[in-house]
């Protein structure tokens, strides 16, 4: 199937999409104490922790002349980014078998359950990127006009979320074992990222090798746009979408090999 063929089932299934990933919703917060307040707690959380550990234990900084509060908006950009994709890539790798029905009994695009995965980790983007520009309103000021740039950066961001979806959803069903990989993998990407430091705090022979890592370019450009009111590199952005527009193709032609297999194994 080519390409063009996933583009054509995803407008004929949009209402499906729709359905998808409300009932994802549904069952993860309709019923709880606290509902969706949940998808705000976590990130206040998780920012909490972090700014307690690098901000004041090991007193890490981006700059030393720079506020607390500046350096807890810094980290917190970065988690944004990095959170949905190491939501992509903890649950990609169970999302076939989760979803045994959608294999042997119904007649279903199995290649839209990864791109509705990365479409919920987009909308917990924007809610985190809500509680970002609030906190940036009470402790600097009015955020610049280059956070309007934000969604540019996250469209350019978008084929890598799915180029993982699609190839670890697809490898999860032949090897059971890919789930543990990736937890390690994401552990060990938080730390390689430039998440709680700055690519140029970093020694210089290390700097090449963090850029490497594909997470990193597009935090840099979110810290710029968001914190900074910068503009960022267009031309980078133009070559980062078409790489990883690269590798979300060959990804799909991946799940689109193994699929024929999945209900044998699943």
């Amino acid at each position: 199937m080519k390409k063009s063929n996933f583009f054509l089932t995803l407008l004929q299934n949009h209402s499906l999409i729709f359905e998808l990933i409300k009932r994802e919703f549904s069952s993860r917060y309709i019923g709880s104490f606290g509902g969706i307040f949940w998808s705000f707690a976590q990130p206040l959380f998780m920012l909490t922790i972090y700014m307690i550990t690098f901000g004041v234990l090991f007193k890490t900084s981006f700059d030393p002349l720079e506020s607390a509060s500046g350096h807890a908006l810094l980290l917190f950009a970065g988690l944004i980014i990095f959170n949905a994709l190491s939501e992509v890539i903890t649950k990609s790798p169970t999302l076939i078998t989760n979803n045994p029905n959608f294999v042997k009994k119904v007649v279903f695009p199995l290649d839209l359950l990864p791109f509705t995965l990365v479409l919920l980790a987009i909308i917990n983007v924007f809610i985190s990127l809500s509680l970002w520009l609030i906190g940036y309103m009470f402790l600097i000021g009015i955020p610049k006009a280059t956070v309007l740039i934000f969604p540019l950066i996250l469209f350019c961001f978008l084929p890598l979320l799915l180029g993982l979806g699609w190839a670890l959803s697809s490898i999860g069903v032949v090897i059971k074992d890919i789930s543990q990989v990736t937890y390690f993998l994401t552990q060990a990407l938080l730390f390689l990222t430039p998440i709680f430091y700055s690519v140029n705090t970093a020694p210089y022979f290390l700097q090449k090798l963090l850029m490497i890592n594909p997470l990193t370019f597009i935090v840099e450009q979110c810290r710029l746009v968001l914190f900074y009111g910068q503009m960022p590199s267009f031309k980078g952005l133009a070559i980062y979408f078409i790489l990883t527009t690269i590798f979300a193709s060959f990804s799909l032609l991946l799940f689109k090999r193994l699929r024929r297999n999945f209900a044998d194994l699943v």
